[in-house]
């Protein structure tokens, strides 16, 4: 497998893939939004030349007080999910979050979401508030944290 930096032409694979999110909301339109915001860096891994999962990492807020990096979205296609890609895409980010001087990495994991659920709690995050209407849709979400660098 290989991780890399998306590219352009990445965005139809990241789309294609977001569409499970729909139900938080009009993510055919925040996902390529996101692709292209300077302040975010979307991540494809591969397998045998062929895209089979993504994240984002990003700041949500300002730059100049932040220390906190947040795992936007992250997504396995059907085929290749229960198989641990989730698991080695959070280390992943974490590694990466971690590198880049960031002290805690945040997920917002919609509260009904029992597989991403288990995949923050598995990789270490720990549950820090419910936020009732956070998604678009008006859906709750959980967010998790993850303290970097013990």
């Amino acid at each position: 497998m290989n991780l890399r930096l998306a590219e352009e032409g990445d965005l139809a694979f990241v789309s294609l893939l977001s569409r499970s999110f729909r139900r938080f909301g009009p993510y055919e339109e925040i996902i390529p939004k996101w692709f292209h915001d300077r302040w975010v860096r979307t991540y494809i891994l591969e397998e045998n030349q062929q895209p089979i999962a993504f994240f984002m990492l990003g700041l949500m807020l300002p730059v100049w007080f932040s220390r906190v990096l947040d795992l936007m979205a992250i997504a396995v296609v059907p085929e290749r999910r229960s198989c641990g890609i989730g698991t080695y895409l959070v280390e992943t980010a974490k590694g990466i979050a971690l590198a880049h001087g960031y002290r805690l990495l945040r997920a917002h994991v919609g509260c009904d979401n029992a597989p991403a659920l288990a995949l923050f709690r598995k990789t270490g995050f720990r549950l820090k508030k419910r936020i009732e209407n956070y998604y678009p849709s008006g859906l709750p979400a959980y967010e998790f944290v993850a303290e970097l660098g013990k």
